[in-house]
């Protein structure tokens, strides 16, 4: 069906980074590029649109924008901070707050950095210089006691910064890279990311149509999350087949975040470690996993809504897995009936090479 295909293949070749509102505040590993979530958005239905796998929150961002109501749900307790403050809708006395928050916080971490205490940020120390240990210990510390109203949007702040001051190579590598950064530029970045956040939810807030659900973010499993209310479309990312550790590359952040990742590293899909650990049962398993939450979400859905699924192939080894066969058969087993798809091959940043990606549009009966 070409004219259903058209805009599929449209959306594939938009890569770039869109930076309006919330989008590009904080770095999140293969995000959807904004422009093509808002066309593929317009595929769709009017009404409630579930995204299972929502990563940092870019579709409930787009889909908030356009007046839709808008809930997502992963397995990451990052992604679920970081897309509840993507889509935070604060009263202007909140952002004043979360401001003067910030500016007293930076302060405290310039004039009295301290080293941490606790064993698990000690274990950190490996990937930070010693007075930026000091100094993040210090914002932390100094969010702790921050208002209770504005401590998400403060700790994605520190989130968002992380990786940056670390000896990481990147959000998606861990390789070492030998970084300096000079004494109290960390608290000094830490505010500036706080009045950035600000300006941006300020633009975000005021795009959002009045009498828009506010948006959800769920720590939540997709093959079993229940949204609480029925959906009219599904657009979402799986995580690709062997290609993410997705929980595990969040380890600096959910030390620093004081967070709970225990769950969802048991429970991830498609982890890049289960398929290196044995990748016959592997791929059996991501199969049976797509099944289910393909299932799930079909059961969320209103009978002829539509989904979209972008995906990508996987290399596990010398195997290459075709991800577009497999998540088609996987939707025709859990009840979808597949209208239209579009392929091409985007950046792989990772490998340093090209990705073979897919969009899948589906309809539930």
């Amino acid at each position: 069906m070409p004219d259903l295909a058209a805009p599929l293949a449209r959306a594939l070749s938009l890569t770039g980074s869109e930076p309006r509102w919330t989008h590009g505040f904080h770095t999140y590993p293969a995000g959807l590029p904004a422009d093509a979530t808002g066309l593929l958005l317009a595929q769709l239905a009017e009404g409630p649109v579930l995204d299972p796998f929502c990563g940092g929150g870019t579709v409930l961002v787009e889909a908030q924008a356009l007046g839709r109501s808008a809930l997502g749900a992963d397995l990451s307790p990052v992604a679920q901070l970081v897309a509840a403050t993507r889509t935070w809708r604060p009263d202007p006395a909140d952002i004043t707050a979360m401001r003067s928050a910030a500016r007293r916080i930076t302060a405290a971490a310039r004039a009295e950095p301290r080293p941490p205490q606790d064993p698990i940020l000690q274990d950190t120390a490996q990937w930070f210089e010693p007075h930026v240990m000091a100094e993040l210990e210090a914002l932390r510390l100094g969010i702790l006691d921050a208002p209770a109203q504005v401590q998400g949007a403060l700790w994605c702040c520190l989130s968002s910064l992380l990786i940056k001051v670390s000896h990481r190579a990147s959000d998606t590598s861990q390789r070492r890279v030998e970084q300096r950064r000079p004494p109290g530029t960390t608290a000094v970045l830490f505010h500036k990311k706080a009045r950035e956040l600000g300006r941006r939810i300020e633009r975000y807030v005021q795009a959002v149509p009045e009498g828009t659900p506010a948006a959800s973010a769920a720590l939540a499993d997709a093959r079993t999350w229940a949204p609480g209310v029925t959906g009219s479309a599904l657009l979402t990312s799986p995580p690709y087949p062997g290609v993410y550790d997705y929980l595990p590359l969040q380890a600096l952040r959910v030390a620093w975040l004081g967070l709970d990742d225990t769950r969802g590293r048991r429970q991830e899909i498609a982890s890049r470690r289960g398929f290196r650990a044995e990748r016959r049962r592997a791929l059996a398993t991501w199969r049976r996993d797509s099944q289910a939450w393909l299932a799930n979400m079909r059961q969320a859905l209103h009978p002829g809504s539509r989904g979209i699924v972008i995906i990508g192939d996987g290399q596990v080894g010398e195997r290459h897995i075709d991800a577009l066969e497999e998540t088609v058969r996987a939707a025709e087993h859990a009840g979808w009936h597949p209208l239209a798809s579009a392929s091409g091959e985007r950046p792989d940043p990772g490998r340093r090479s090209q990705r073979q990606e897919h969009i899948v549009l589906l309809e539930r009966p």
